[in-house]
């Protein structure tokens, strides 16, 4: 009988820990943000799906960025067009490099960069308060769920004020641990999926280089688009 009781009470202790209770998103967002205070620098793989013109396009790219230097480097694997392209941000510039033409076109960065099409915020990987701010949103209870990588907890938000966002919805997938965003995706006014990306790999400090993110082909074509660039972390 005290077997019995035994594992009666370890299976009372195991159904306990799988129901447990779902943090609110103020909880939420301040595991996210303990998280990003110690991170220096990261490297993740973006992986999904972008509707263009009513068409799903393929989106996979290698990301490494440090984050005291506002410096990211985007190397993209597909969509085809953009295969083997590379996109350096920075506060300062953006570089993109077309593999097809060898060419580096140089212009002002902004707070997101249009990239074949779309619109992309490399601080959605690392800062979910700014991405997705309170102030804006209406975030609806916190739900949990299960992911490749593990626990997860499914957040759902849409915007306080119509138009102020290109979408009208939007879903973001929390790992338990580490707090980290693992899935996002985004929904217009007719429910239509806009964008589904999955960041199934995720390293941070990993004492990346300027030099290395930096890095440009050699023999690379440099072309200057607009007046005012100045030169910051990349001086190409």
């Amino acid at each position: 009988m005290k077997r019995i009781a035994f594992l009666t009470g370890l299976a009372a202790v195991a159904v306990t820990a799988f129901a447990q209770t779902a943090p609110s998103i103020d909880d939420l967002i301040k595991r996210l943000d303990a998280a990003q205070k110690t991170t220096k620098d990261f490297r993740a793989k973006i992986v999904g799906n972008v509707e263009q013109d009513k068409t799903k396009i393929k989106i996979e790219a290698n990301i490494s960025s440090i984050l005291d230097k506002k410096l990211t480097r985007i190397e993209f694997a597909a969509p085809d067009t953009l295969a083997d392209n590379i996109l350096i941000v920075d506060n300062q510039n953006v570089y993109n490099y077309l593999f097809l033409t060898n060419q580096v076109t140089i212009s002002k960065s902004s707070s997101g960069t249009d990239v074949g099409g779309f619109n992309f915020n490399p601080s959605q990987l690392n800062d979910f308060d700014a991405t997705f701010p309170r102030s804006d949103l209406n975030f609806e209870a916190v739900k949990a769920d299960t992911t490749p990588a593990g626990k997860a907890w499914m957040v759902e938000a849409t915007p306080k004020k119509k138009g102020d966002f290109e979408y009208s919805r939007i879903k973001v997938w929390v790992l338990d641990n580490p707090a980290r965003v693992y899935r996002f995706q985004s929904f217009d006014e007719k429910n239509t999926m806009q964008f589904d990306i999955q960041i199934p790999e995720w390293k941070t400090n990993q004492s990346l280089k300027i030099t290395d993110l930096c890095k440009l082909p050699r023999d690379a074509e440099i072309v200057k688009k607009g007046t005012g660039l100045k030169k910051n972390n990349c001086n190409v």
